[in-house]
């Protein structure tokens, strides 16, 4: 369990990078998505679940919107 939350961890920190250097608008969106999923993993490891989904939902549509107005 403890290299899984590490594992998230880094890929968290990957994700972030990604859309900080953002070689291009769809990989920015790629890395917002894993950097989301990742956090939300990495809150789910001590037993959050309400709260995760709430959070979930909410960067999954900023991901969506971001995506949007980026392609467009």
């Amino acid at each position: 369990m403890r290299n899984f939350v590490i594992f998230l961890g880094a890929c968290f920190i990957f994700g972030e990078l990604a859309v900080a250097s953002n070689p291009s608008s769809y990989y920015g969106v790629v890395g917002s998505v894993l950097a989301s999923v990742a956090g939300c993993g990495w809150l789910m490891s001590p037993g959050i679940s309400f709260v995760l989904l709430v959070l979930f939902s909410v960067n999954l549509g900023r991901i969506l919107v971001g995506f949007v107005y980026s392609v467009s």
